[in-house]
């Protein structure tokens, strides 16, 4: 430990903050850890240099899927401390409000996720809560479905999702059992930053904490979650006649407590990768990421079904909250889809088989497929398709209009929804829905392939590519800024031979008179025009998760096409959508370099 922080050469708010973590009691958990890194970085380590420079620069924000980054020490990375600030600043922000003093806790399989969650729980008591902790790992949709069947004034999850295994997280949920939005996301923020003081739980508070043990999870918590979520699926009958067997794989996360429940509740044959259903000490030591939007995440899987003759193979990511999902083809081999085509399947088959009221609308985002809007409309729904990417958004759009049932709902990064009691996405629900699908199907002699190619051949064949260009620490967060700003201030005026013919920037206000709609964003967005009728949107988005520009590219054909001369339009839209993007990540390239440069 070095007494004189200024030794580093650090900035000087970087300087004072690592003071205060070094000397103040309420950072005493992270003193060990932090010291080392100190040291480290006194005998000249420079990797410890740029994690102090990085881990003390800012606090740690609220995203898109609430606070993440790596367990470490610093307020720009996920400990103890932070953990007990967001905790406590909860507490504040609803009393407030005048919420329900009670909070829900859930947590994953992430190393350090249950000690993490008996802190939020801890703190909450000693703020006078009641707290109610499920002590066994568990969905993030169920802890938004248990806020709302027990009246909570809030609920947190302890997750990370698919982040690397050494991050960790945590999400906010307010009343309603959605993500926390708007004013009451930034009335947290306000919160959480004003705590000085972090009182101690006493021992006569320990009993506002309510556990529920694994046994009792089970008993009570999981029934009527499962129930809510089978009550979503939209096929009718026994589907055991589909003869559908289904591969399945929880990446080590908590999806096999839902998933398998909804599947074989329907009679559908589901055969789990038992390695990746064990925990693994929050390792992911089977997988390079446990993101089920990466095809290589489901290896065990496909090779799973390959042994055992299954036709389809799914995949959620360790909050289960997310789906993915690879289909055998006619050819033997299997197909991945990403997160628009599966979005697209689903909607496709509620569409043909739910009881559908006449207040159902469908919600999506402006980076989704506009093939889902196209659908919905074409039956006579009212769609929303021009959301922020995360599903506290469309959780926005039922809260605002309650007397509306959500008949699906997506997004393009594999999230999906369907019903009105959870706030968020729900890989159990997707999973079930595309079991569905693909059942009703295999009856027909067809595979989901052969569904995709029927739904494009009569509104149009839609290709959707993402790229994720990665920028790490201090230096990427800045040349991603410089980035958002330099297009800001001057939008490029073509990429690949198109020219720009609508920039949006979602910065700027909006007057749809919707709140939610209407709700700032980093988000730019270019809808581009070329000769013979050629038009691509590209979208440009810094992630609200991890370290990344995110950049869009959807292009779609005329619809009306003949079967057989669909292969000749997917090689031009797909052609369009590929220089697109490569020529968006020349440029975006040439503007970071400087900024990434100056950090090496």
């Amino acid at each position: 430990m070095t007494a004189n922080p200024s030794a580093l050469r650090l900035p000087a708010d970087v300087e004072r903050t690592l003071s205060h973590w070094l000397s103040e009691a309420r950072f005493a958990s992270e003193r060990e850890a932090l010291q080392a890194l100190v040291s480290a970085a006194e005998a000249g380590s420079a990797t410890a240099q740029a994690e102090i420079l990085d881990a003390f620069s800012q606090v740690l924000p609220i995203g898109t899927g609430g606070r993440r980054g790596k367990v470490g020490p610093g307020p720009n990375r996920f400990n103890k401390v932070v953990v007990r600030e967001t905790a406590q600043g909860l507490v504040q922000a609803m009393r407030a409000a005048g919420d329900t003093p009670q909070v829900a806790v859930v947590y994953d399989t992430r190393t350090h996720s249950r000690d993490f969650a008996f802190t939020v729980a801890e703190q909450c008591a000693a703020g006078g809560m009641t707290v109610v902790l499920l002590d066994s790992p568990r969905p993030t949709p169920e802890l938004s479905f248990l806020v709302r069947r027990l009246g909570c004034g809030a609920g947190v999850v302890i997750s990370a999702s698919h982040n690397p295994p050494e991050d960790n997280g945590i999400k906010i949920y307010g009343p309603d059992g959605a993500q926390v939005l708007g004013e009451r996301d930034a009335a947290l923020m306000r919160a959480i930053l004003s705590v000085t003081e972090l009182p101690e739980l006493q021992e006569e508070q320990r009993k506002q904490i309510h556990v529920l043990s694994p046994e009792r999870v089970v008993s009570e918590a999981d029934p009527a979650y499962h129930a809510y979520v089978l009550a979503q699926g939209v096929a009718p009958g026994d589907l055991s006649a589909a003869g559908l067997r289904v591969a399945f794989t929880p990446l080590h996360g908590v999806g096999h407590t839902s998933v398998l429940p909804a599947l074989r509740a329907r009679k559908i044959e589901v055969l789990p990768v038992e390695r990746q259903c064990d925990p693994d000490g929050g390792r992911f030591s089977t997988v390079r990421s446990a993101n089920p939007e990466a095809p290589e995440s489901m290896a065990m899987a496909i090779a799973l079904a390959e042994e055992t003759g299954a036709q389809l193979v799914l995949a959620t990511d360790p909050d289960a909250d997310r789906l993915g999902a690879c289909v055998r083809g006619r050819d033997g081999k299997f197909v991945p889809l990403d997160g628009n085509r599966l979005g697209v399947l689903m909607l496709d088959h509620v569409l043909a088989h739910a009881t559908i009221a006449d207040n159902g609308w469908v919600l999506t985002t402006l980076v989704t497929t506009p093939l889902i809007a196209t659908m919905a409309t074409a039956r006579g729904l009212t769609v929303v398709d021009d959301l922020l990417v995360g599903f506290k958004h469309h959780a926005g759009m039922a809260a605002e209009h309650p007397e509306r049932t959500v008949v699906f709902a997506c997004e393009e990064s594999h999230g999906y929804l369907r019903g009105d009691e959870i706030r968020d996405k729900d890989g159990s629900i997707a999973a079930l829905l595309l079991a569905e699908a693909a059942a009703l199907a295999k009856l027909r002699g067809e595979t989901l392939l052969d569904v995709l190619d029927a739904i494009w051949c009569r509104f149009g064949y839609h290709r959707e590519k993402t790229l994720n260009y990665m920028a790490p620490g201090l230096a990427g967060r800045q040349a991603i800024a410089a980035l958002m700003q330099a297009w800001r201030t001057s939008p490029p005026a073509g990429f690949a031979g198109l020219t720009t013919r609508r920039f949006e920037d979602r910065l700027q206000p909006r007057h749809t008179g919707s709140p939610t709609r209407d709700l700032p964003g980093d988000v730019l967005s270019l809808e581009l025009e070329g000769e013979g009728g050629k038009k691509c949107r590209l979208v440009l988005r810094p992630s609200g998760t991890e370290p990344k520009l995110k950049i869009y590219g959807l292009a779609r054909s005329a619809p009306g096409i003949e079967p057989a001369a669909l292969p000749a339009v997917v090689s031009q839209i797909d052609g369009v959508v590929e220089a697109v993007l490569a020529d968006a990540h020349a440029q975006i390239e040439a503007t970071m370099r400087p900024w990434l440069g100056s950090a090496s």
